[in-house]
């Protein structure tokens, strides 16, 4: 049985005075971080991890109930924010140590000056992925080259799915400028297609295989083809202060998330029940998760691969600058 999250975080906006306040003032740690909690009679270092309720975790839920990171003398407590914006401002005030993201808007929140850096990775951007779809009704639409002028719907208009069809199209000869992208949810966006109301639409995972059971839906490509293979994709983050004072702390935790992510790899069954967890409440797409493509983590970092994503965010997604991979990641591979 799976345990509860033991905490929900509220997201709250980042300002720039919370930047500044960091920068100024130093890591606010949460109480207790970086201090020894007795738990079995073992010395264990607590830290606090918010997260987000997405399959990327699903390595940290792994480490927690296996107590992986307890072998690894640490007490992980686990609090849950709906987006990166609550996983950042938990980092940033101090209500946690670490925090989850998606590289896309960790980078973007480097460049605004957030004082943020990587200490632990757990997915790579994939070029063989088959669940990052874009998908379509009308049959005239089969390839990249065929969205210029046509509208798509997407979560937001510079998120990662945009730049990989912006990429792609430009690839095939196509104008990436003249895609025309729609901000949409995700439970409005197959009612769309069906209603030619947009002309094609993001689907990640369960919502895809469940939308091209349909007949009258097909898929036209997967947006991560065109994005370096092998970039960040899932990462764990926390302020540079922090990150000073806690060097064998964080190496330890990256320690736990390698072995963490080789137990998920290993044990599909296994991640496909937090997998039903996480869909607990979309019980319409409980009944594909057995059919899903498994994400394969990744902790091997590819300072390469980060700068080729940037460059392509930078040309594609209104990206300011791009970051040093030193600067973007507190750690090297380690062998």
């Amino acid at each position: 049985m799976l345990k509860l999250r033991k905490a929900t975080l509220a997201a709250v906006a980042v300002t720039g005075a919370l930047f500044m306040s960091a920068c100024s003032g130093g890591a606010s740690n949460t109480e207790g971080s970086g201090a020894s909690a007795e738990t079995g009679g073992a010395e264990l270092d607590h830290l606090t991890v918010a997260s987000i309720d997405v399959g990327g975790t699903i390595p940290l839920l792994i480490g927690v109930d296996e107590g992986i990171f307890e072998k690894h003398g640490l007490e992980v407590e686990t609090t849950m924010a709906p987006a990166f914006d609550g996983t950042l401002a938990a980092v940033m005030n101090g209500q946690a140590d670490i925090g989850f993201a998606a590289s896309p808007p960790m980078i973007r929140a480097m460049v605004k000056g957030a004082p943020i850096r990587t200490v632990a990775q757990t997915a790579t951007i994939d070029e063989d992925e088959t669940q990052a779809n874009v998908l379509a009704a009308d049959p005239n639409i089969t390839g990249p080259a065929d969205l210029a002028g046509r509208s798509v719907a997407v979560a937001s208009l510079n998120d990662l799915a945009s730049v990989g069809i912006r990429v792609a199209v430009a690839r095939e000869g196509g104008d990436p400028d003249e895609v025309q992208f729609v901000e949409m949810p995700g439970p409005q966006r197959l009612p769309s297609l069906l209603e030619n109301r947009v002309d094609t639409a993001i689907f990640i995972g369960a919502p895809g295989l469940i939308a091209l059971q349909d007949e009258r839906i097909h898929q036209v490509f997967q947006y991560t083809e065109a994005l370096p293979s092998g970039s960040p994709l899932d990462v764990y983050f926390s302020q540079e202060g922090f990150i000073e004072e806690n060097e064998d702390v964080l190496a330890r935790f990256r320690s736990a998330m390698t072995e963490a992510a080789a137990f998920a790899n290993e044990n599909p069954d296994v991640v496909r029940e937090y997998t039903r967890t996480l869909l607990s409440e979309v019980p319409d797409q409980l009944g594909v998760v057995d059919e899903m493509e498994l994400t394969t983590y990744s902790t091997e970092i590819d300072p390469d691969a980060l700068m080729e994503l940037q460059d392509a965010l930078v040309q594609y997604g209104g990206l300011e600058k791009t970051i040093p991979s030193e600067q973007y990641f507190s750690f090297e591979n380690e062998r």
